[in-house]
Parts: structure tokens; sequence; C-alpha cells
């Protein structure tokens, strides 16, 4: 396997769009194009309420909904953000609902984390995954200026300190 960063990038797993009425949307997916059912959590889980959870490097006790449906070869997760701050919120208010981030799944988070940062980009927002991902950590990079979205990393190594 080759070991340059820019290998990540090739192979993107989902694609996240920002709502401000998941139900509204939900609904107009599957009228219009037969899209659904989805599947739709609570962020974090009542249960996991201690996840980690960090705001542009600070600890935030943010909430969401996640709503998640298989294209293909690629997940659709559309995201209605309820409490807290979050990258999510900063989008919505500043662009309205839309395409907000691509996804990727690395072994482990430093490579990526060290190739980001030496091209000046930054980490925003992160937490703790849930379901088939408990263990993982997402994190999504300030990328919406250089290329008009956000880009967003999990690991594939569970329970690897992050």
């Amino acid at each position: 396997m080759n070991s340059d960063p820019k290998n990540t990038f090739r192979n993107p797993v989902q694609i996240g769009l920002l709502v401000d009425d998941l139900e509204k949307v939900l609904k107009n997916l599957e009228e219009i194009f037969g899209i659904g059912p989805f599947r739709i959590v609570d962020y974090p889980p009542p249960d996991l309420e201690n996840l980690p959870r960090q705001y542009k490097g600070k600890d935030e006790k943010f909430s969401a909904k996640f709503c998640f449906f298989d294209l293909g070869n690629i997940e659709l997760e559309i995201i209605q953000p309820i409490s807290g701050k979050t990258i999510w919120r900063d989008f919505i208010d500043k662009h309205g609902p839309g395409l907000h981030h691509i996804k990727f799944n690395v072994p482990e988070h430093d490579p990526s984390r060290g190739y980001l940062k030496s091209k000046g980009i930054k980490e925003e927002q992160l937490g703790g995954g849930i379901g088939k991902n408990a263990g993982k950590v997402w994190i999504n990079y300030d990328t919406e200026d250089a290329i008009g979205f956000s880009i967003e990393i999990m690991n594939e190594i569970v329970n690897k300190g992050d």
C-alpha cells in the first residue's frame, strides 16, 4: 500500500449534507426520489453523553440529528444541528443548508493530520464515533475556503488514542 497521505483523498465513503428541517428533507427525498428508509440517530446517543466532542480545538457538548442512507457504494449523511457551537451551525448560518463535507477513512489519523497541517489546514471539529463506528474518531478539517466544502476523516483502527 502506498503511504502517500494524498492517496487518502481518492476513495470517498460519505457525502454530508446540512439541513435545518430534517423531517422535511427526508420526506422530500422519499417522495421525489424514492430514497429511504433512513437510519436516524441522536448524536450523541443519551447513553454516550460523554463522547469526545470539540469545536475549534475546545471541548463543546454539541448535539445533532444524524441520518444515514446508502447510495450504492457511498453513504449519504444528513445532519440537523440541535445545540452547542458547531461548524454545522456556522455553515448553515453562512450559506444555508447544503453540501457540507466529503468523508474519507484512514487507518489512523496522524499521517493525514500531519499532511493537512503542512498545507495550513486546521482541524475544525471532532467527535467520537457511534454505532458501527464506536471507538473511532471523526475530524472535520477547515477546507471550505480552499475547495468549497469540508473534508471529514475517520480512523479505521478502533481505540487508538487520539
